[in-house]
């Protein structure tokens, strides 16, 4: 069993306009231990926090949770384990509530 909760390995991540937001990073995270992801605005957090969500995909390299890499095959399952809220509410909530928006995935989970 892997000790690493959360793994990338040499990960990069170009926007469609050319722009490199990733550029061969790896890093893990210990099963329990708790990272602060910190930045410049456009330094890539965000990003980064969208592809271990498998809302974009790498150009290349390799992202594990646990020890499993993080595919469109598998996403569904990895979903269950990751969660991820938008920055702006504005552009989260689309419920009359925090709680049915939050229910929302549950309810609609296939």
């Amino acid at each position: 069993m892997s000790r690493w909760q959360i793994e990338f390995q040499e990960v990069v991540f170009t926007y469609p306009d050319g722009n490199k937001a990733i550029q061969n990073i790896s890093f893990q995270i210990a099963r329990g231990e708790t990272v602060g992801i910190v930045g410049a605005n456009g330094a890539g957090k965000s990003t980064l926090l969208q592809l271990l969500a498998g809302l974009i995909w790498p150009n290349a390299g390799e992202i594990r949770v646990g020890e499993v890499s993080l595919t469109q095959k598998n996403l569904p399952q990895m979903r269950q384990k990751i969660g991820f809220t938008l920055q702006e509410p504005d552009h989260q909530l689309f419920m009359s509530s925090v709680y049915d928006d939050v229910a929302f995935g549950p309810r609609n989970y296939q």
